[in-house]
């Protein structure tokens, strides 16, 4: 113990003589711990923590994959949840639940919330006991059952005062009265983000076999059963069912997958674990660069490690110091990247704020986060300080000091730091490729035009309550709330519509083209379609292209009737004029009345990344059924200056219908992309970083160069060499070196384009632009990064330098 203080007090000594050479290092594994710390803390609190339950690496999702159709994670039916609770055995409990979002009244303002109707058996799965009153029994899961609802803290705190009284009360959920019983614990959210749950009482005996609702369905593992053990015993239930149920089953099986992993998905665990790696890229340069430095100071050292070995220190002696110093340097970057991380964790859970992300990501510095900053870094003291450490160890005194005395000492260092160098502008350049990709990307988004108007449009959601039960009177209300959002000074337009376009959400199915034979329902076009009330292409600043947009005379007993976008005309008509044509919803046994399509507008940006600019067409939403509905309104002024009118013209209405989701259309606009701007600009980060740290490498391997061929510089200047000469003789060496990283860097960046592809935004993950771009990019850096140390070479007297050595 004595030996390692002694050491360790040596090294702070030793590198407090070189303080330019210990900033560097130190800032350069900074950014390398800090950014995988902070890569690492956001795949832990999402992906690896799991759920805040006891077992919670137990609790699975279970759900339905059709085989026809590719179709994955699809919800499961009632017949088919009651089928797999009789007949599964590898799950101890089992729950249903349904989600979407519930208007709250009778105590105060009508709000909207997002809420869960559960099973009671879904509170035994988390084994969560409420903070007041009782969870969901038995008997409130029976069909008619009791009106009662649970609460969440935040809920209570906020709106019924966080009074105890609370239980009893009742409030209004759509429109019906439901009794509080229970009030959740804080922060407890499961398993939807929801504020409210309401009892789901299922009754699998109404209804066609395959119809009725759709149901998320979850379980609690039995000790001992594994994910994998789960989903065999579920598929082999899948399969009895599609020989017993062959109309409704035929193509559907079953599988099994953890709560989160269920949740997030394949493409997010990709991106983040690509992300991942890609951070611990810039780590590896930054331990390439401490590396190429203590290979310096090595070289520089050589003749006091001589004389060490010399005086009766051993070869592990003279390891352990090398590694010690670059421990000193270490943990200097673990506390310099731990306060960044911090930073960064706290900037990007600022970001999130504004999503919807699932309940149980818990972003911060956890401990087993800490943890890995200690194992971080041990890696980065290992990889930069053992190659030094033993170079310098290797040699024998009587080699090292005719080695000095010749002045061209530490040859296989220098090979070593060349070698290094290569190492880092390969991962530099994989990085910047991706880093490019993103650039690229974001610019596209944020320049791209829509498609329509976005400045001075004020949007809100609303939903009908249950008492709503005639769609006669939904569009009533829809024809009135118009009339007064279009009378609210300072609008000049209004329109209700199904969904916004570029938000992300449309209504979507089959739709059959006349007079085109499909050979199975797989074949039927599935194109995006919105339910939109006449004045709504005026609001959005829309042209006609051809015929005529919708009318009040659209109404639900005149004929039906489509408008469509350009995508959708020159995918199904490319050859003819659309309109004219006739469209009808449904596969190949649908009875929906035929629709003519009467007008032609512009592609609008449909809010997808993967398909921006795809097939739709809009119908009159009085000739359609929706509970759910967008207000668009066009203003003279700032938009969201209206929200007051705009609430109080819907509460005229129906004091019970809240208004939610209240936003300008571009905050609607951005909301659905944010992970494309968040983690693009992780990604600029990361590549800017990288190319700083590679430059500096080329720098310093060039610089040290230099330095251990100054009397070679000298004897050949002396010897009547110009200028030119010498410094193509040492630019020579940098750009060889450059041009091995570029090429081995390319290749790794075509790996990183095609990982990180779900988030970009019509850039191709090998873009030749950007690959084109990020060559010269390093190209001039890398050239800069030789020039200036063989320039200086140049400036050298000879005689001096023939003195120096």
């Amino acid at each position: 113990m004595q030996s390692i203080l002694r050491d360790i007090r040596y090294g702070f000594r030793s590198l407090a003589k070189s303080p330019g050479l210990t900033t560097v290092a130190i800032v350069a594994l900074t950014f390398g711990i800090g950014l995988t710390t902070t890569m690492f803390s956001i795949v832990y609190g999402v992906m690896i923590k799991g759920l805040p339950f006891p077992d919670g690496e137990r609790i699975v999702s279970v759900y339905r994959n059709n085989t026809v159709n590719g179709s994955q994670r699809d919800a499961v039916t009632v017949a088919d949840y009651t089928d797999y609770m009789a007949r599964q055995h590898s799950l101890s409990t089992m729950a249903a639940y349904s989600s979407g979002t519930i208007n709250v009244s009778g105590v105060g303002q009508a709000e909207r919330y997002s809420g869960s109707w559960v099973t009671s058996s879904i509170f035994d799965i988390a084994k969560t006991q409420p903070a007041l009153g009782r969870t969901f029994r038995a008997e409130d899961d029976v069909p008619n059952g009791p009106k009662v609802a649970l609460i969440s803290y935040g809920m209570w705190k906020t709106r019924f005062g966080g009074e105890s009284s609370v239980i009893g009360q009742v409030l209004r959920a759509n429109g019906q009265p439901f009794t509080i019983v229970g009030v959740l614990p804080e922060k407890y959210a499961f398993p939807d983000n929801a504020s409210i749950w309401l009892p789901l009482q299922l009754n699998p005996l109404t209804g066609k076999r395959g119809d009725g609702q759709s149901l998320n369905v979850v379980g609690m593992l039995k000790p001992g059963t594994t994910v994998d053990k789960a989903a065999l015993d579920f598929a082999s239930i899948a399969k009895q069912l599609q020989t017993e149920f062959k109309e409704s089953n035929a193509n559907y099986t079953a599988d099994v997958k953890g709560f989160v992993d269920a949740s997030i998905g394949p493409e997010p665990h990709q991106l983040l674990y690509s992300m991942l790696g890609a951070v611990f890229l810039v780590l590896l340069i930054a331990c390439a660069n401490v590396a190429n430095l203590l290979l310096d100071r090595a070289a520089h050292k050589t003749k006091e490690v001589g004389i060490r070995t010399a005086l009766g220190a051993s070869r592990s002696a003279v390891i352990r110091q090398f590694l010690t110093e670059a421990l000193v340097l270490s943990a200097g970057g673990a506390i310099g990247g731990t306060a960044l991380a911090f930073g960064a964790i706290m900037m990007f859970n600022r970001a999130l704020a504004d999503t919807d992300a699932p309940f149980f990501i818990d972003i911060r510095l956890h401990p087993a986060v800490l943890a890995f900053v200690v194992a971080l870094s041990i890696v980065s003291t290992l990889f930069s300080g053992a190659i030094p450490a033993m170079q310098a160890s290797r040699s024998d005194i009587n080699e090292v000091l005719k080695d000095e005395n010749r002045g061209s000492s530490s040859l296989k260092m220098g090979k070593m730091s060349r070698v290094l160098v290569v190492f880092e502008i390969a991962l530099s350049c994989g990085l910047l490729v991706a880093s490019g990709l993103m650039i690229k990307s974001v610019t596209k988004l944020k320049t791209m035009d829509p498609g329509f108007r976005t400045a001075d449009v004020f949007t809100a959601r609303i939903g009908f309550p249950a008492t709503y039960t005639d769609t006669v009177s939904q569009k009533q209300f829809m024809v009135q709330l118009r009339q007064n959002l279009a009378a609210i000074p300072g609008v000049r337009a209004a329109a209700i519509a199904s969904n916004l376009p570029g938000a992300g959400g449309s209504n979507g199915g089959p739709a059959m083209i006349e007079g085109v034979s499909y050979a199975a329902e797989r074949d039927v076009p599935n194109p995006r379609w919105y339910a939109v009330t006449d004045g709504y292409f005026e609001a959005y600043g829309v042209k006609m292209l051809e015929g005529r947009a919708f009318t009040a005379s659209d109404r639900a007993d005149a004929a039906p009737v489509i408008v469509v976008n350009k995508a959708f005309a020159e995918k199904y008509f490319p050859s003819t004029d659309p309109i004219g044509h006739r469209v009808r919803i449904g596969g190949l046994t649908s009875k929906e009345p035929w629709m003519t399509i009467v007008g032609m507008v512009p592609t609008m940006f449909s809010g997808d990344a993967e398909h921006p600019r795809s097939p739709a067409y809009f119908a009159p939403l009085s000739q359609h059924h929706s509970s759910f509905v967008s207000l668009v309104v066009q203003t003279t002024g700032p938009p969201m200056a209206v929200t007051q009118q705009v609430r109080q013209a819907v509460a005229q209405l129906n004091p019970d219908i809240p208004l939610y989701w209240i936003y300008s259309m571009d905050e609607a606009l951005a909301r659905p992309l944010w992970y494309i701007r968040v983690f693009g600009t992780m990604f600029m980060i990361f590549g800017a970083i990288a190319l700083f740290l590679a430059a500096i490498g080329l720098y310093a391997v060039m610089s040290f160069s230099v330095s251990r061929r100054t009397r070679e510089v000298g004897i050949r200047m002396a010897l009547g060499a110009q200028a030119g000469q010498v410094i193509r003789m040492m630019f020579r060496q940098g750009v060889m070196q450059l041009g091995a990283g570029i090429a081995v860097g390319l290749l790794l960046a075509a790996a990183i384009g095609q990982a990180t592809s779900v988030i970009l935004f019509e850039v191709q993950p090998r873009d030749p632009q950007v690959f084109g771009g990020v060559v010269v990019v390093l190209a001039i850096t890398g050239m800069l990064a030789c020039l200036l140390p063989a320039r200086r070479a140049t400036r050298v007297d000879p005689l001096t330098a023939l003195r120096s050595q």
